[in-house]
C-alpha cells in the first residue's frame, strides 16, 4: 500500500470537513432510528468510525473543522431522538473524546502516515479503539448522570465496533488505490452482490442456521478484492445484518427475545467475522504486495539488464540445472539455452572452451570466484566476445556451492580495443617510417645530417663519462662539381648513391655514416682511435679504386678525408671543424688522400 497523504488543500479540508460531519450525523439518525430512540440498543456506531477516519486522514485545519461539524451533529441527532439538552451535551463530549483518544493513542500528527494494513499498527489501532470506546461510555454516563451497566456496556461496545469496522474501510481505501480499482470493477459489484445475499440469507430468514455464509462471503471477498474489499464486505454484512435484526427477522432475534441479549449475540458474531476475516486479508494482502513488490524488483532488474548489456544465470547444484535470465537467453541467442555446466562450457569457441571448464569446475567444487572474457560465436557464426563473473552461495546443507553469474556482451568493446590497438600500431608504424623519413636522406638513402649528428651527441656523452673514446671522419667527393656541370646533375646523384653504397659496406656494428651536405658524408666510428679511422678510410679509398665505374656509366670519383679523435676538451662544434680542417688540408695536399687533425703548436 502506498504511504501517500490525505493531500487537500485549505478550501478542501472544510469541504471534507462537511462530508464527514454530515457522514457522522446520518449514520447516527440512521442508528437512532433503528433503535428507536434514546432507550434502544444499537449494535454498532458507524458515526464513531466515521469522526476517527477524518481525524486520522485531515491536517489540522481539518481535524478541527470536523470536531465543530461532529459536536453540532451529535448535538443535533440526540436532541431529534428526544434526549435532553444536558445528556446530549453530554453524550457529545463523550462522541468527542472517544475520537481524540484514539486520534492521540495513534500518534497524533503523525497518524497520517500509518498503514493500517500492517498487523501490528491494526492491533494498535485496536487497543486504541477498545480504550477509546471505554472512555467514551464512561465520559457518557458521568455527564449524562447514567450509571446503568446495560447502557454502558452497550455504547462501549457499540461505539467500538462503530471504529473497528468503520474506519479501517475509509482508511485502506484511501491508502491503497489498486483495492478501490478493483472495487469499482464489475467483478468488485457482483461480489458484494454475492455478499449482500449471503447477508440476506442469513439474516433475512430463522428457519436455516446460515449465519456461516457471510463468513464465507467475506472470505471469497478477501481473495478476489483484497483487504478494502474484505472490510467493505464486512460492512455490508454489518449493515444488512444491524437492519434485519432490528426488524427480528433474523436467527439472532428468534432466539434471544430480549434485545439486550440480541445486541451482544450480533456484537459478538460481528467481532467473530472480524477475528477470523481480518488474519486472513491481511496476510493475502501482505503476499501480495511482496508478489508485486517481486514482480516490479524483476521489471526493473530485467529493464536495468537490458539498459547494460547484462545478464545473469545461476547453477543449482543438486539437479545441476541453469537458469538463465530473459536478458542472458536474447544476448546468447540460443534455443534451447545450456541446461547444464558441461553444456555451458560448450558454447563457448573451441579455443577458450578449456580455459572455461576449468575455471566453472573450480567454482563448483572449491567455491572459488572467477571472472573471464571469452568468445562465444552466435549461430550463423558471427563472433561474439562475453565478459563473465560469478558469485559463490553458501549451501546451509554443506553440499555443493551454489553459483550465481552475470555474463555481459563485451562484443563492442573487444571490437574497439582492438580498432584501438590496430590504430595504434598503425600509428606507431607511421609515426616510425615518417622519423625514418626525417632521419634519412632521400637521395642516397642512409641517415641525413641529423642523423649523424644525433649519433655524434650521444657518443660525446658516452666519451666525456670516460667510457670510450670515438673518431669521426669527413669525408668529400673530388672534383663533384665538375661532374655536375660535364655529366648534369642525374649523373651526379648517381655518383652520390654509388659512393654511399661504397661506405655503407664498410660499416660494422654500432657504426654511422650519413649525408651532411652535397657531396660530404660523415662517418662516426665508436671505440676506434684516429689510427685506426685511417686504415679504414684507406681502405674505402681502395674500395672506390677498385668500383666499377664505367659499368655503372659513371666516371670514376676519389674522395678526401679529414680524421678527428674526439678531445674531452671540445664540444660538437669543436670537433665537427677539426674534422673539417683535417679535410681542408687534404684537398690543399692534392686530394685523394686522407688526413688526421693535428692541433697547432702553441707559441
Amino acid at each position: 500500500m502506498g504511504r501517500q497523504k490525505f493531500a487537500v488543500s485549505a478550501g478542501s479540508e472544510l469541504t471534507w470537513a462537511i462530508i464527514f460531519s454530515l457522514g457522522w450525523l446520518v449514520c447516527a439518525m440512521i442508528a437512532l432510528e433503528l433503535t428507536q430512540g434514546a432507550d434502544g440498543l444499537a449494535a454498532v456506531w458507524p458515526s464513531s468510525g466515521i469522526f476517527v477516519a477524518a481525524l486520522l486522514l485531515l491536517g489540522p485545519r481539518g481535524r478541527k473543522l470536523t470536531s465543530i461539524g461532529v459536536a453540532l451533529a451529535s448535538f443535533a441527532a440526540n436532541m431529534w431522538s428526544g434526549v435532553g439538552v444536558l445528556p446530549s451535551v453530554g453524550y457529545t463530549i463523550a462522541n468527542l473524546i472517544e475520537g481524540w483518544l484514539v486520534f492521540v493513542l495513534m500518534g497524533g500528527g503523525r497518524a497520517e502516515h500509518v498503514l493500517l494494513a500492517r498487523p501490528l499498527n491494526l492491533l494498535r489501532f485496536a487497543a486504541s479503539a477498545l480504550v477509546g470506546g471505554i472512555a467514551s461510555a464512561i465520559m457518557a454516563g458521568i455527564l449524562s448522570s447514567n450509571f446503568d451497566t446495560v447502557f454502558l456496556t452497550s455504547w462501549m461496545s457499540t461505539v467500538t465496533l462503530g471504529m473497528l469496522v468503520v474506519t479501517p474501510v475509509v482508511m485502506f481505501l484511501h491508502q491503497d488505490e489498486a483495492h478501490e480499482t478493483r472495487m469499482l470493477s464489475l467483478r468488485g459489484f457482483w461480489t458484494f452482490v454475492f455478499v449482500a445475499l449471503t447477508a440476506l440469507a442469513a439474516f433475512g430468514q430463522a428457519e436455516f442456521p446460515l449465519l456461516i455464509l457471510p463468513l464465507v462471503a467475506i472470505s471469497i471477498t478477501t481473495a478476489a478484492l483484497g483487504l478494502s474489499g474484505a472490510m467493505v464486505a464486512l460492512l455490508l454484512v454489518t449493515a444488512i445484518g444491524s437492519v434485519l435484526t432490528m426488524f427480528d427477522l433474523g436467527p439472532v432475534g428468534a432466539f434471544f427475545p430480549p434485545v439486550e441479549q440480541q445486541v451482544l449475540v450480533f456484537q459478538v458474531y460481528l467481532l467473530a467475522l472480524l477475528v477470523s476475516t481480518l488474519p486472513v486479508a491481511l496476510s493475502l494482502a501482505r503476499n501480495r504486495r511482496d508478489l508485486e513488490e517481486i514482480a516490479t524488483s524483476k521489471r526493473l532488474l530485467e529493464a536495468a539488464e537490458r539498459a547494460a548489456k547484462v545478464g545473469h544465470w545461476r547453477h543449482d547444484p543438486d539437479t545441476d540445472a541453469i537458469y538463465w535470465s530473459e536478458e542472458a537467453g536474447r544476448m546468447l541467442a540460443r534455443d534451447p539455452l545450456p541446461a547444464t555446466l558441461t553444456e555451458m562450457a560448450e558454447m563457448f569457441h573451441e579455443d577458450d572452451r578449456p580455459r572455461v571448464m576449468g575455471l566453472l569446475a573450480g567454482a563448483r567444487h572449491t567455491g572459488i570466484p572467477f571472472i573471464f572474457e571469452a568468445r562465444i560465436d552466435s549461430p550463423d557464426g558471427t563472433p561474439g566476445y562475453f565478459e563473465c563473473r560469478n558469485e559463490v552461495e553458501t549451501n546451509t546443507r554443506h553440499g555443493p556451492a551454489i553459483i550465481f553469474g552475470t555474463i555481459m556482451d563485451v562484443t563492442e568493446r573487444t571490437e574497439a580495443m582492438r580498432e584501438l590497438e590496430q590504430a595504434k600500431l598503425r600509428a606507431e608504424t607511421e609515426a616510425a617510417e615518417v622519423r625514418i623519413l626525417a632521419e634519412t636522406d632521400h637521395l642516397t638513402g642512409i641517415p641525413n645530417r641529423r642523423k649523424v649528428l644525433s649519433r655524434i651527441g650521444g657518443q660525446i656523452a658516452k666519451a666525456f663519462s670516460g667510457r670510450h673514446r670515438f673518431t669521426i671522419a669527413m669525408i668529400d667527393i673530388d672534383h663533384f662539381k665538375t661532374i655536375n656541370d660535364r655529366f648534369g646533375h642525374e649523373i651526379g646523384d648517381l655518383t652520390l648513391v654509388k659512393v654511399s653504397q661504397v661506405l655503407e659496406a664498410h660499416l660494422r656494428s654500432g657504426e654511422m655514416v650519413g649525408r651532411v651536405g652535397g657531396e660530404e658524408f660523415l662517418f662516426v666510428w665508436p671505440g676506434s682511435d684516429a689510427l685506426a679511422a685511417r686504415e679504414r678510410c684507406l681502405a674505402i679509398g681502395r674500395a672506390l679504386a677498385a668500383t666499377e665505374w664505367h659499368k655503372a656509366g659513371l666516371e670514376p670519383v676519389t674522395v678526401s678525408i679529414g680524421i678527428a679523435e674526439y678531445d674531452v676538451r671540445w664540444d660538437e662544434s669543436q670537433l665537427l671543424r677539426s674534422a673539417d680542417d683535417a679535410l681542408y688540408r687534404a684537398k690543399h695536399a692534392g686530394r685523394a688522400r686522407c688526413v688526421i687533425y693535428e692541433e697547432p703548436a702553441v707559441i
